[in-house]
């Protein structure tokens, strides 16, 4: 039987505004191109074909 406590807070909805601290700015945007990258990867292995992704990092 399942036990009813859970470990984790598991997959949280998170409000989308401007990350103010800018290394954690950094981070995130790293982490997130870094997964962007995998995807893109995964469509050019799976279609066969060559993709141009260009990302433009503007300091606001």
């Amino acid at each position: 039987m399942a036990s009813s406590s859970k470990k984790t807070r598991g997959k949280q909805k998170i409000e989308i505004k401007k990350i103010e601290n800018e290394d954690d700015r950094l981070i995130s945007f790293s982490k997130r191109r870094f997964g962007i990258y995998k995807k893109i990867s995964e469509l050019s292995t799976l279609c066969g074909c060559e993709i141009l992704f260009i990302i433009l990092l503007l300091k606001l």
